[in-house]
């Protein structure tokens, strides 16, 4: 049966992160759990305590457990009323996204004026932070590879741009981007020298 706080979803559409691309390929370190976590999708059965917060009939988005499936079980807080502006298949892809930049940029106090470094900008949680850091007013500078991203960002309003694929190229160019300022936090999903 279904504990009092949990919710079951009819799924409607999944968003798959790089945890779950690791984890199929049997490169993620240390047991992933089923692939997917972020899904949306409609209240099909809510436990007594859950039916307070996510009516029967609901459109609602957030995590759930093993959602690559027709339906999925989830804990009641970890669901949100799905906005009537957004598609299904768009909230499937927040969850993970905006709770990873949220919980970051409350971690370095981020604020209007404040500057940050937004490693792999064009990644699905770079322009999440891209998007928020332009929402709170802070100044942020961004990194990409390939030119194609590069304009991208721009596109999305991120002037401060410079290199993710060489090391000694993204130092000179933060440093030269911040004029001398310090850079308040890191977004970090990058590995070796740029750590």
């Amino acid at each position: 049966g279904m504990s009092e706080g949990e919710v079951m979803l009819r799924v409607r559409a999944v968003g798959l992160n790089f945890r779950d691309v690791l984890n199929v390929l049997g490169e993620y370190p240390g047991d992933p759990g089923p692939p997917g976590a972020d899904a949306s999708g409609v209240v099909g059965d809510a436990g007594s305590w859950s039916a307070g917060m996510h009516a029967i009939g609901s459109c609602v988005f957030g995590l759930g457990h093993a959602p690559l499936a027709s339906t999925a079980r989830s804990a009641a807080p970890l669901l949100a009323r799905q906005p009537q502006t957004l598609s299904f298949e768009e909230t499937s892809t927040l969850p993970v996204t905006w709770s990873t930049t949220h919980v970051a940029f409350e971690r370095a106090w981020m604020r209007a004026g404040r500057r940050l470094t937004v490693q792999a900008a064009a990644g699905g949680v770079g322009l999440k932070a891209v998007e928020y850091g332009q929402w709170l007013g802070a100044c942020l500078v961004g990194t990409a590879g390939r030119p194609h991203k590069h304009r991208h960002l721009r596109l999305v309003g991120a002037a401060q741009l410079c290199s993710s694929r060489d090391a000694c190229g993204y130092a000179f160019g933060v440093v030269s981007l911040l004029r001398g300022l310090r850079s308040h936090g890191v977004l970090n999903s990058l590995s070796l020298d740029f750590i």
